[in-house]
């Protein structure tokens, strides 16, 4: 009797010490829990949920992976009804009237200014 008594205070004493030698560690380290907390996770089989992904994020993996099977498909148009199925967000309306814009149309004007730079370069010189 005197044995199992013993055996039990000595269980006492390391369970307690155990738990506040994990608290005074803060578990990991990056987390705000405390370390009883981690202690009690561990021992019963807590597992995290995985962090969600931002809507950001994820209209940026759907767009690469868009680019890289076919470039010359509506890539912005395919992430963003991918994601807003995925995400579970709202369907927008669609706004009337659009805006296009035309890559050559950019590129025209951008050689424009540079050559009216190098013209005015040319004649102070």
């Amino acid at each position: 009797m005197k044995n199992l008594t013993s055996l039990r205070l000595l269980l006492v004493v390391t369970f307690f010490s155990v738990l506040g030698g994990c608290a005074g560690q803060g578990g990991d380290g990056a987390s705000n829990t405390p370390g009883w907390l981690n202690v009690v996770r561990v021992l019963f089989g807590y597992v995290e949920p995985p962090k969600a992904e931002s809507v950001m994020d994820s209209l940026t993996r759907e767009y690469d992976r868009c680019v890289k099977i076919d470039a010359s498909r509506n890539c912005v148009q395919l992430a963003y009804d991918q994601v807003r199925v995925t995400q579970g967000l709202d369907p927008k309306p669609i706004p009337k009237g659009y805006v296009v814009i035309v890559e050559d149309e950019i590129a025209r004007k951008e050689a424009e200014r540079k050559a009216r730079e190098q013209k005015e370069q040319e004649q102070d010189q």
